[in-house]
């Protein structure tokens, strides 16, 4: 798993998940007012206790501390659900922001918004080459559902302009990434990726967690970080 994830910058962890965990997140979720924010949630581990617990076991963990190190721990979860009344366009693009609990003039640190009242920032490279995202799906994932589109090796060239992004994409060949419930998609949050609309969307539903081993330069902290036990 590795080195392929070192090479490419994502890898397709099959059947972490049977079908029993799946059912269990689904009714998780069910305590969360998803009509309100129909194209995702934020702050998912503080919201549903579970997911919490998930993102913080030995399956994910040894994942995460695989890839990063053994102080690796979740500091950001979102859900998405991509169905008929949420269908949308996901430009290429790399997930360059990161959630955390105030606002602080640092250097290095730009670009700063508010996401369903959670504060967000640019950091340095650095700190998102050091973070996975762990995409754990619950339903099956395919060309006709909105599937993650990725150009592999990407995630090596650092932070990148939209217009180079297009430019790379334009002379690079896409790659899908088609999964089953209980799949787990490993990814640098630098890697270029996309999703179209769903041509037949029912569910397409992710839980998108982000590891990292960084602390981050004070005053700033991660706003779902559980406290460093290191």
């Amino acid at each position: 798993m590795t080195p392929e994830y070192i090479q490419n910058g994502y890898y397709m962890a099959r059947h972490v998940f049977k079908e029993h965990d799946v059912k269990q997140f689904i009714n998780a979720l069910h305590s969360i007012d998803i009509e309100s924010s129909a194209y995702g949630i934020r702050d998912l581990m503080n919201k549903v206790p579970y997911i919490r617990e998930i993102a913080q076991s030995l399956p994910l963990l040894n994942i995460a501390q695989e890839i990063l190190g053994q102080s690796a721990r979740p500091v950001r979860s979102v859900y998405f659900d991509k169905n008929p009344h949420a269908n949308w366009n996901v430009a290429w693009h790399q997930d360059t922001l990161i959630a955390v609990k105030q606002k602080a003039q640092l250097i290095h640190f730009n670009t700063w918004s508010e996401k369903q009242g959670i504060v967000h920032v640019e950091p340095p490279a650095l700190y998102l080459d050091q973070m996975l995202t762990l995409r754990i799906h619950l339903d099956v994932t395919n060309t006709h559902t909105g599937v993650l589109r990725v150009i592999p090796g990407t995630h090596r060239q650092g932070r990148v302009s939209s217009s180079d992004i297009l430019k790379t994409v334009e002379q690079s060949t896409v790659i899908e990434c088609p999964a089953e419930p209980g799949d787990i998609l490993l990814m640098n949050p630098l890697l270029f990726h996309s999703s179209r609309k769903a041509t037949h969307p029912t569910h397409r539903r992710i839980i998108h967690l982000e590891y990292s081993v960084m602390d981050l330069p004070a005053p700033l902290e991660w706003f779902e970080a559980p406290p460093c036990p290191f």
